[in-house]
């Protein structure tokens, strides 16, 4: 009872008394999966998400408890989505920073393709149907039963039923014709272990101003120590906004 008052009052503190309350009665009279349509304040263009998923906790996150509001003293032209589900995070950033060219990676087909539908009058975000990995790869989306969000992915062969393409940072860097990734975002179940301990790690890392990472531990232990040796020659700001962990790089980009 205490968590559905909890949300009924961020709800209406977000979208006011009676736009909230018809927002969480539609989304309470909606079948599972059905697409149903939300429109945050501030935000131009409506935001699909399936009812009773765990894309309704992502737009909490996101819109009502604005995680990824953080301030950023630096300027970001190029920002990396890695592990963009339905495209919410990346919305947000193009609203934040809307010079910004945001490039967004999802492996899983049925989060790719509301990604496609959230994102479409956007045009400075890009969805690619893609896994990130430590090098050009095929993985197959595994699905741990967490829901939409909590897909994971393993290297496999390219004539694997389901395999999908996987690429590197380097590789969206030369494919794109991009110096660098001012802001990364990476929410990718457990792989963020294989991108920190590419030998290349070394060189998106240097031009980044700033990291936005949920770790995973749960799914690959030694992720976090994975992280911090990525990061043990950079000097940063560190702080902690719900789920993520945030670095400010002091070399980056200015």
């Amino acid at each position: 009872m205490k968590n559905k008052l909890l949300k009924l009052s961020l709800y209406w503190t977000t979208f006011g008394i009676l736009p909230g309350t018809w927002l969480l009665l539609k989304i309470a009279f909606s079948s599972r999966n059905k697409i149903i349509s939300l429109s945050p304040p501030g935000f131009r263009f409506p935001i699909y998400i399936r009812a009773h998923s765990s894309d309704e906790y992502t737009f909490q996150q996101i819109f009502i408890q604005k995680e990824y509001a953080f301030p950023i003293d630096k300027k970001i032209s190029s920002i990396l989505d890695a592990g963009a589900n339905i495209g919410l995070a990346a919305i947000f950033f193009a609203q934040k920073f809307p010079e910004a060219s945001i490039l967004c990676l999802e492996p899983e087909p049925g989060n790719f393709q509301l990604l496609q539908k959230n994102t479409e009058h956007y045009p400075n975000i890009i969805p690619v149907q893609a896994g990130l990995w430590s090098k050009s790869a095929f993985l197959q989306v595994i699905d741990e039963g967490l829901d939409n969000w909590g897909f994971t992915v393993k290297e496999c062969r390219e004539d694997t039923p389901g395999a999908i393409s996987a690429v590197s940072i380097a590789d969206l860097l030369a494919r794109y014709s991009r110096e660098r990734f001012d802001l990364v975002k990476l929410d990718i179940e457990g792989s963020e272990k294989e991108i920190l301990d590419a030998p290349d790690s070394a060189n998106w890392l240097a031009a980044c101003s700033v990291l936005v990472i949920e770790l995973h531990d749960r799914m690959k232990p030694g992720t976090s120590a994975s992280l911090f040796k990525a990061v043990r020659d950079k000097e940063y700001l560190f702080d902690v906004k719900g789920e993520n962990l945030l670095f400010h790089f002091k070399n980056g980009t200015a």
